[in-house]
Protein backbone atom coordinates (compact mmCIF):
# COMPACT_ATOMS: atom_id res chain seq x y z
CA UNK A 1 0.00 0.00 0.00
CA UNK A 2 1.04 3.41 -0.77
CA UNK A 3 0.81 6.45 1.53
CA UNK A 4 0.14 8.79 -1.22
CA UNK A 5 -2.99 11.21 -1.05
CA UNK A 6 -4.29 12.90 -4.38
CA UNK A 7 -4.56 16.27 -4.55
CA UNK A 8 -8.68 16.95 -4.08
CA UNK A 9 -10.17 20.27 -4.45
CA UNK A 10 -12.22 21.68 -1.61
CA UNK A 11 -15.05 22.70 -4.08
CA UNK A 12 -14.78 21.03 -7.93
CA UNK A 13 -18.30 21.21 -8.54
CA UNK A 14 -17.81 23.82 -12.23
CA UNK A 15 -18.28 22.42 -15.46
CA UNK A 16 -15.30 21.59 -17.76
CA UNK A 17 -15.56 22.52 -21.12
CA UNK A 18 -13.45 21.81 -23.82
CA UNK A 19 -13.61 23.24 -27.56
CA UNK A 20 -15.84 26.64 -28.91
CA UNK A 21 -17.53 27.05 -25.83
CA UNK A 22 -14.90 26.66 -22.75
CA UNK A 23 -15.44 30.76 -22.31
CA UNK A 24 -19.15 29.88 -21.45
CA UNK A 25 -18.10 28.01 -18.22
CA UNK A 26 -20.54 29.40 -15.30
CA UNK A 27 -18.37 29.54 -12.19
CA UNK A 28 -19.29 27.50 -8.90
CA UNK A 29 -22.39 28.53 -6.86
CA UNK A 30 -22.60 30.16 -3.40
CA UNK A 31 -21.46 28.16 -0.76
CA UNK A 32 -24.78 29.91 1.40
CA UNK A 33 -27.94 30.18 -1.25
CA UNK A 34 -30.17 31.42 1.50
CA UNK A 35 -31.27 35.05 0.66
CA UNK A 36 -33.45 35.83 2.91
CA UNK A 37 -37.11 37.85 1.80
CA UNK A 38 -37.47 41.90 1.78
CA UNK A 39 -39.78 42.82 4.38
CA UNK A 40 -43.54 43.36 3.34
CA UNK A 41 -45.07 46.92 2.16
CA UNK A 42 -46.27 49.19 4.54
CA UNK A 43 -49.67 48.31 2.10
CA UNK A 44 -49.16 44.93 2.45
CA UNK A 45 -48.66 45.41 6.42
CA UNK A 46 -52.16 47.36 6.64
CA UNK A 47 -54.18 45.08 5.04
CA UNK A 48 -52.82 42.38 7.64
CA UNK A 49 -53.58 44.13 10.70
CA UNK A 50 -56.98 45.62 8.82
CA UNK A 51 -57.87 41.74 8.59
CA UNK A 52 -56.79 40.93 12.56
CA UNK A 53 -59.48 43.63 13.40
CA UNK A 54 -62.35 42.19 11.40
CA UNK A 55 -61.69 38.50 12.42
CA UNK A 56 -60.82 39.70 16.30
CA UNK A 57 -64.78 41.15 15.89
CA UNK A 58 -66.11 38.53 14.04
CA UNK A 59 -65.47 36.32 17.32
CA UNK A 60 -66.00 38.83 19.80
CA UNK A 61 -69.38 38.84 17.81
CA UNK A 62 -70.11 35.38 18.17
CA UNK A 63 -69.07 35.25 21.76
CA UNK A 64 -71.95 37.72 22.25
CA UNK A 65 -74.24 35.70 20.77
CA UNK A 66 -74.02 32.41 22.47
CA UNK A 67 -73.43 34.27 25.62
CA UNK A 68 -77.07 35.60 24.91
Amino acid sequence: MTDEQHDVDDRHDSIVVEGDDKDHVFPPSELDPFTPEPDPSEKARTALWIALAIVVVMIVAVLIAIVR
